[in-house]
C-alpha cells in the first residue's frame, strides 16, 4: 500500500492520517476536506469559540508532515472496482487505502442558526452580539451549552425539546443535577408534548401550537452523517452511517472511523474521544488487517453553567449511583453505577479526577 486517501477533515480524519505516519507509513497520503479551514476540533465550538474567550485558531489540530491537504473540495463519490474517489470538483483520486472519516452535518428542522462547524460558531456569535434574546430548539448536550454561553452574555434564554433536558446522555440522576444549575443561572424550559416545529418562514417554533419567537433562534436536534457520497459504492449504508466490524473495516482496503460510521450490531457514538480512537484503529488496520479488534471505551463530558461533567461507560437512566465523594449541594462530587446487567459507569462533576482513574472506577 502506497497511496491512502482520507476522505473529510474530521478529527477522525487528523487521527487516522496522524496514526498511518506514526506507524511508519511514508507513502502518499491525501486528506479532502468539504471545509474551506484546515481541521479543527470541534468540542470548543460551543464553548470558548462561541462566548469569544478564545480565537479560531485555538482549536487547530495538529498534523503530521507529509500529508497532502485539499481544502474546500468534498468527496462526492466512489468507484470501489477502479479504486477511486470522485471529487466535488470533477478531479478524481487513486487509492490503494481508504479512510472515509467525512463525519456529520447538524440536523435542520428549519430556520435560524445551527452550530457545527466554526463558520457556524462565528456566525452565532456575531448575531448573539446584537440579540436582546435567544430561542434554543434542543436540550442536549449542545443546546444546553449554547445556553450556558448566552446566560452568561446575560440575554434571556428559552430552551424547547419534548423531551426532559439532557436525560438521554446523563441520566436522571445527573441531568437533575444540570437543570437544577441551568433553572438557578435563568433558563426557561418550555417541553412540549410533540416535537416543536418551526413556520415556513424560519422565525417562529411553534410547541403544542403556541408560538415561541427571539431574536436568535437557534437549532441542536442532532446530526445526520455525511455518508450520501458513498450511494452506489456498494458498501453497506444505513440511516446512522458507513457499516464498519469490529475492526473498522467496511470492505478490503475501506475503512471508517467517526460520526459518519456506526459498528455492526451496536449504536452510533458520536463522541469526540471515540472518533479520535477510531481514527487510530482503522489507520491500523488499513496496514495490518488482523489487528486486534477495537475495544470502544465511551467518554463524554460537557461544561454548562459552572459543572464540569465527565462521564465513562453508559449511564444508567434510571437506577441511583454510590457517591464515591462529594456531594450534590457542593456541586463537586464522584458517582459509580458498578457493572452489573449493564456496563460499569463512573462519573465526575466539578471533580479533578484524571481520565484514567474514572475508567477503572468504571470497570
Amino acid at each position: 500500500m502506497r497511496n491512502v486517501v482520507v476522505a473529510g477533515g474530521s478529527l477522525a480524519a487528523v487521527s487516522a492520517a496522524n496514526a498511518l505516519r506514526a506507524a511508519g507509513f511514508d507513502g502518499r497520503i491525501t486528506m479532502v476536506s468539504a471545509e474551506s479551514r484546515a481541521p479543527y476540533s470541534r468540542p470548543p465550538l460551543s464553548k470558548d469559540i462561541l462566548s469569544g474567550t478564545h480565537g479560531p485558531g485555538s482549536a487547530d489540530l495538529p498534523l503530521a508532515d507529509g500529508i497532502e491537504l485539499r481544502l474546500g473540495v468534498r468527496a462526492a463519490g466512489l468507484d470501489t472496482a477502479a479504486r477511486r474517489v470522485r471529487l466535488s470538483d470533477g478531479d478524481e483520486l487513486p487509492y490503494d487505502g481508504l479512510v472515509v472519516a467525512t463525519g456529520a452535518r447538524a440536523h435542520r428542522l428549519g430556520g435560524g442558526f445551527t452550530l457545527r462547524t466554526m463558520d457556524d460558531a462565528l456566525a452565532l456569535r456575531d448575531a448573539l452580539d446584537a440579540a436582546g434574546d435567544v430561542l434554543i430548539v434542543g436540550a442536549g448536550p449542545l443546546g444546553m451549552e449554547i445556553a450556558s454561553v448566552c446566560l452568561a452574555r446575560r440575554l434571556p434564554t428559552t430552551v424547547v425539546d419534548h423531551m426532559p433536558p439532557l436525560r438521554r446522555h446523563l441520566g436522571r440522576h445527573l441531568s437533575d443535577l444540570a437543570v437544577r444549575a441551568a433553572r438557578e443561572a435563568g433558563v426557561r424550559f418550555v417541553r412540549p408534548r410533540a416535537p416543536a416545529t418551526f413556520a415556513a418562514d424560519g422565525r417562529t417554533v411553534y410547541a403544542d401550537g403556541r408560538a415561541l419567537t427571539a431574536d436568535v433562534i437557534v437549532t441542536a436536534a442532532g446530526d445526520r452523517p455525511n455518508v450520501e457520497w458513498l450511494a452506489g459504492s456498494g458498501l453497506e449504508i444505513t440511516a446512522d452511517g458507513l457499516v464498519v466490524d469490529a475492526r473498522l473495516r467496511a470492505a478490503p482496503e475501506i475503512v471508517g472511523a467517526g460520526d459518519a460510521v456506526v459498528r455492526r450490531g451496536a449504536a452510533r457514538t458520536p463522541l469526540w474521544t471515540a472518533a479520535l480512537e477510531q481514527g487510530r484503529a482503522a489507520a491500523l488496520t488499513l496496514l495490518s488487517p488482523d489487528v486486534p479488534a477495537h475495544v470502544p471505551r465511551p467518554y463524554f463530558w460537557t461544561e454548562q453553567f459552572g459543572l464540569s461533567i465527565k462521564v465513562c461507560g453508559p449511564v444508567p437512566d434510571d437506577a441511583e449511583p454510590l457517591t464515591v465523594s462529594g456531594a450534590p449541594a457542593e456541586r463537586s462530587l464522584v458517582l459509580r453505577w458498578p457493572p452489573g446487567d449493564a456496563p460499569g459507569c463512573a462519573a465526575s462533576v466539578n471533580h479533578p479526577m484524571p481520565i484514567a482513574k474514572l475508567r477503572r472506577l468504571a470497570a
